[in-house]
């Protein structure tokens, strides 16, 4: 049987990649944040907005979030967390208790207080409240 060829990492999530299966997670969240904004071109803004979230292009989403699949085992992307928000009744539309109990799930929240982003650790062999 002949294996398809190896899918090939586009240039710019090369040190996304080096990251992730170095198991640098928090190095890898923080490079994911830059390149989404480069291909967004929201670099300058810092943020991406909800017309940059809606067109974001879906090759590059793609490109990403397997990423996180493959070094991961599974545990973190945004398929996971879109899976997590949905099972949790989440939607497009903004329900605060909802997004409460996504951060409490995810590992964003601790005893019912938002964490600073510093204070987040991504650890995939983590059991708790966080990607399960």
């Amino acid at each position: 049987m002949v294996k398809p060829p190896k899918a090939q990492v586009p240039a710019r999530y090369r040190q996304l990649e080096a990251l992730l299966a170095a198991g640098k997670w928090q190095e890898a969240d923080q490079e994911t944040a830059r390149v989404m904004l480069e291909v967004a071109n929201q670099t300058k803004e810092g943020l991406l907005d909800v017309a940059s979230i809606d067109n974001f292009p879906c090759e590059d989403l793609r490109a990403i979030d397997g990423l996180w699949v493959k070094y991961s085992n599974g545990r973190f992307s945004f398929s996971v967390q879109k899976r997590i928000y949905q099972s949790l009744g989440g939607t497009r539309e903004y329900n605060e208790q909802v997004w409460k109990d996504f951060g409490d799930r995810v590992g964003w929240r601790k005893g019912g207080s938002w964490l600073y982003y510093k204070d987040i650790t991504i650890r995939p062999n983590f059991y708790g409240n966080e990607y399960t």
